[in-house]
């Protein structure tokens, strides 16, 4: 169960940089890192399985009567959807600036 929660305390502290960065407010960074796009992009969307997937199993459990309290599966619920929600603007974005790019005279 803690495995979700240092997933979602890594998306937050990402979160946290990318708002600092839009503001106009940069961090240090100590030790720079090559970190690619797409393997950024995969552990998001890994992540957001994850959720989902704690999420789906939290509701079962549930509705099989385990010692779940239904404050747990529904916070459960609605992380995931907050993720697969934050998820689908991104990729929203970053359609659109793809067709941006591709309408652009050469």
């Amino acid at each position: 169960m803690t495995a979700p929660l240092t997933d979602m305390n890594a998306l937050m502290s990402q979160m946290r940089i990318m708002s600092s960065q839009a503001s106009g407010t940069e961090q240090i960074v100590k030790n720079p890192t090559a970190v690619s796009f797409a393997n950024t992009l995969g552990e998001t969307l890994n992540t957001v399985n994850d959720l989902q997937m704690t999420s789906g199993q939290l509701k079962d459990a549930f509705e099989k009567g385990a010692d779940i309290p239904l404050t747990q599966v529904m916070l459960a619920s609605q992380k995931s959807a907050l993720a697969f929600q934050a998820t689908l603007q991104v990729r929203n974005k970053v359609l659109a600036a793809y067709q941006d790019i591709m309408n652009m005279p050469v």
